[in-house]
């Protein structure tokens, strides 16, 4: 019998587009070109694993199947996955592991890029075509929930999962594990993240610092004036009105390059998560600090700091301004270098530095924003004849990723620069391992640790930045160096926003409310058209018309479910 679906909150729901899927490479590296050495695993499939588990008593959780069992499941693209020669999504060094190791065959049903997965799951939903497994986003885990669509997994997980699984999923104090949570029983299998991997730093150019008698921003105000100077003082010398101060791209906010996150918290505004103010919890998309963040911005596009058409240029293009030499400045995420690598190759002058998100008053540090640690879940499907494949496939992409018999080189990023750790059917990573990785390779860099303290992965981006230091900055070595290197963005996030605990939480984790997931989203893409023409027209008055309306669309009513899910944990 056909289920009954909730017809409302999926209408809604297809307004929303996918984020991008950053999974670990994507904060490591870029997937490059050339075919990576072949190298023989199978001999130790079975060996590396089962030593591992039998060790820790839990030697079913890596069992290979007796007969071959199929897993259909469906594919985010990213923005463009590559492979080594001959391999291909069906058939690469993943695929042929599971078979190996777990006799588990993938089926992929199809496969897409980021900007038309939402809609695809979308449209898998209504038809009711369901694969075994498949990654969804917050609004969409809730509506499959509500049309029965999805097995619950709570007796699965606890049978099958892996000791290292366990605790890496539950590394967050369980709150991911309750954001997949419906009552009290477990739906789908959180890809947990690290809050801290989303905050923001604010990249400069420090090239054009030096040929201005510059120095690093610490305040707003310092920001705003080497804005300034970026776009009128001709900072690349070659006597051409060219240049932009500040970086834009269209969507202000979500992408993670060239976004406007790290802008707002430097006003303490919060425009994309859920605000704990002590007596009540708030949108901080709707907070007055916003406005002056936004008067802000248009003072800095009428004065022409801003590309005049930010508003029609996704972050791709802005990228192709910034390589151009085109922009001075951007705020964003820890692996931004990691788009502009090519440029530097190019241009070994062409340097980028991040630093911590600006001060406003010059005293008190501005507060990073952190979203939700996990807004992407796997479903399991409630027709799935063997839910515990699935857990079994997760088990081994830890341990083969980052578990004692790791082979990143293999399994997470080759030396030749393929990002394999993109083709597991499920996928997740420590949450705070990148952050202790920058830390160590740091402190091998400037001489106060040896080498041998680094593991496979740690030594790959040591090895990585060091290239970069000696000039090679080809094969994403300077992007590590950004990274994980002295003064690398990965070291400025952990020692300025969470060592002296300068962040902001989104203080609601949980799945989605009824009415948040019928109305959020709309009310998200009401807040970025109207945010947008507050900056080009610079009619602050505006500001107060969105919030009225906002509360009057739904946002009045999720705030006070939010609220009382909020009292019930407290």
């Amino acid at each position: 019998m056909r289920r009954k679906f909730k017809l409302v909150a999926l209408t809604t729901a297809m307004v929303m587009t996918a984020a991008a899927v950053m999974g670990c490479g994507s904060q490591s590296g870029d997937g490059g070109t050339a075919a990576p050495e072949e190298k023989n695993t199978e001999n130790n499939v079975e060996s590396s694993v089962e030593s591992g588990s039998e060790e820790s008593g839990e030697a079913d959780v890596f069992a290979r199947y007796d007969e071959p069992v199929e897993i259909s499941s469906v594919k985010n693209l990213g923005a463009g996955m590559q492979f080594p020669e001959g391999d291909s999504l069906e058939d690469n060094v993943w695929t042929r592991y599971y078979e190996e190791a777990l006799n588990i065959k993938v089926n992929w049903v199809w496969s897409t890029n980021t900007e038309q997965y939402a809609q695809k799951v979308n449209i898998a939903i209504t038809s009711d075509d369901i694969p075994d497994v498949m990654q969804v986003n917050a609004s969409q885990l809730k509506m499959m929930y509500d049309n029965g669509q999805i097995m619950d997994v709570t007796e699965v997980a606890e049978a099958n999962l892996a000791p290292f699984t366990k605790e890496v999923l539950n590394s967050d104090g369980g709150l991911a594990m309750q954001a997949a949570t419906f009552d009290g029983r477990l739906y789908a299998i959180p890809k947990i993240g690290s809050p801290l991997m989303t905050a923001k730093v604010l990249w400069v150019r420090t090239d054009w610092l030096d040929n201005l008698g510059l120095e690093l921003p610490e305040t707003v105000e310092d920001m705003r004036n080497i804005a300034e100077a970026f776009t009128t003082q001709d900072p690349d010398g070659n006597g051409v009105d060219d240049t932009y101060g500040l970086a834009v791209y269209k969507d202000l906010y979500g992408s993670g390059y060239a976004d406007l996150t790290g802008f707002f918290n430097a006003y303490n505004a919060y425009p994309g998560i859920w605000v704990d103010k002590g007596d009540e919890v708030v949108w901080g998309g709707i907070q007055p600090e916003v406005k002056d963040a936004m008067a802000a911005l248009h003072e800095m596009y009428a004065a022409g700091q801003i590309d005049p058409e930010f508003g029609v240029k996704d972050a791709n293009k802005v990228n192709e301004d910034v390589s151009a030499g085109r922009c001075g400045m951007m705020f964003g995420d820890f692996w931004n270098m990691a788009w502009i690598n090519d440029a530097k190759i190019k241009d070994p002058s062409f340097e980028w530095v991040p630093v911590a998100i600006p001060s406003l008053d010059g005293t008190t540090p501005a507060k990073a924003q952190l979203s939700a640690s996990t807004v992407d879940f796997y479903v399991i499907s409630a027709d799935c004849e063997h839910p515990e494949a699935v857990i079994k496939m997760l088990n081994l992409q830890l341990e083969k990723s980052y578990g004692e018999t790791a082979e990143p080189e293999v399994y997470n990023i080759t030396p030749e620069g393929f990002g394999t750790y993109q083709y597991p059917v499920v996928s997740i990573e420590p949450p705070m391992k990148n952050f202790t990785a920058a830390q160590k390779v740091t402190a091998v860099i400037n001489g106060e640790a040896d080498p041998d303290t680094l593991n496979d992965e740690e030594r790959g981006y040591y090895e990585m930045a060091c290239k970069s230091l000696d000039g090679d900055h080809k094969d994403n070595n300077w992007h590590q160096l950004k990274m994980y290197g002295p003064g690398g963005a990965l070291g400025v996030i952990y020692d300025n926003y969470w060592v002296s605990g300068n962040v902001v939480n989104d203080a609601y984790y949980a799945a989605p409310t009824e009415a948040m997931a019928e109305m959020l989203p709309t009310l998200k893409k009401q807040q970025l058209q109207d945010y947008t023409n507050i900056i080009l027209e610079g009619d602050l008055d505006k500001f107060d018309s969105f919030v009225a309306n906002w509360n009057q669309l739904g946002g009045e009513e999720i705030t006070q479910e939010v609220n009382d899910w909020h009292a019930e944990q407290n």
